[in-house]
């Protein structure tokens, strides 16, 4: 009787890249890396340009050369883009492009990120075991996953967030993400601290420029891209010389 398949979902994060490292170093089964992929338009990625290079260029090959294992990179039909300039359809605002989405529960997490991985999910065999990165330091999350088909190598073998991070680093597989934050997201995420953004401004002014474009565009509803500034007002701010070092706190994704 075969085996079923196994699947490691890996956004490129510390807790996900450990886990495939933890996969090999015990012989744990392990056939394929998935990672979904969000796009600002069809030509241009969502993800910050250090992470997506780290991706292609580092993770990728290791996977598919060192690991023996497939790497799968999953995108959907629906952009940033496509998110921003949606025409909102009821309502006091209807007629109006909907603009930049909501900090919190993120629209483009919802419509591009999610969709993917749910369609790839559903094309898999129901006994399929998927490997996720949490670590063992987040006991609410690995409640979640009792009952389910979903296992934590990193719960299984004792590895902290810490640890992870500290296993990815010890393999060359740390992200440069890290560098200036403790998280991987969308560059243009309204959910990121002063620092990610901070870094967009510094290092890749001319993508923080295509949020300036959408600000200025006619009919938007929503002009902000925090909960309080637009990109103007943000790049005003984040490039004072009194915000010079200066970091608000960061939020873990995995």
């Amino acid at each position: 009787m075969s085996r079923p398949m196994y699947v490691a979902s890996c956004s490129g994060g510390k807790d996900s890249v450990a886990t495939l490292l933890l996969a090999a170093q015990h012989n744990e089964p392990l056939d394929e890396a998935v990672f979904s992929e969000v796009m600002f338009d069809h030509a241009l990625s969502g993800e910050v340009p250090e992470h997506r290079d780290f991706i292609y260029d580092r993770l990728k090959p290791y996977c598919e050369i060192q690991l023996g294992i497939k790497f799968t990179v999953l995108r959907a039909d629906k952009t940033y883009d496509d998110v921003f300039h949606h025409i909102i359809v009821r309502g006091p605002n209807k007629g109006q492009k909907r603009g930049f989405v909501w900090p919190g529960m993120c629209a483009v997490n919802r419509d591009c990120k999610v969709p993917p991985i749910r369609k790839y999910n559903a094309a898999l065999s129901p006994d399929t075991i998927s490997y996720v990165g949490i670590a063992s330091d987040e006991p609410q999350r690995l409640a979640r996953l009792e009952g389910t088909n979903k296992v934590s190598l990193l719960d299984k073998y004792g590895y902290t967030e810490d640890d992870a991070l500290k296993l990815c680093a010890e393999h060359g597989l740390l992200s440069p993400i890290y560098d200036h934050c403790r998280r991987n997201g969308c560059w243009f995420c309204p959910n990121a601290s002063d620092a990610e953004l901070r870094h967009m401004l510094e290092n890749h002014p001319d993508l923080f420029d295509r949020l300036l474009e959408w600000e200025t565009e006619d009919n938007v509803f929503h002009r902000r891209i925090t909960r309080r500034e637009t990109p103007s007002e943000l790049k005003a701010r984040l490039l004072r010389p009194d915000q010079a070092g200066l970091s608000s706190s960061k939020k873990e994704v995995h």
